[in-house]
């Protein structure tokens, strides 16, 4: 077990199925606060759930990285 794997914890549960986009963002800064230079990468996982049948797709990886605000300020 990796050392980020062990640090892994749910952020956003979407309890009713949608087509719109979720943004997890001030979720996980509440949590963890924000990203920056210090602490550049968030690693995630996710999954789709058949709503019929209950069914779960295999797991999603994904990984965003930050980026200092272009001139003219911004948040990340």
């Amino acid at each position: 077990m990796t050392r980020a794997h062990a640090k892994a914890s749910g952020i956003k549960l979407v309890e009713e199925p949608t087509d719109a986009a979720i943004d997890i963002r001030a979720d996980y800064v509440a949590k963890y606060g924000a990203p920056s230079a210090a602490a550049p990468k968030i690693f995630f996982r996710y999954y789709y759930v058949n709503s019929s049948t209950g069914e779960k797709s295999g797991t999603m990886l994904a990984e965003v990285k930050w980026a200092a605000a272009a001139a003219g300020g911004g948040e990340p």
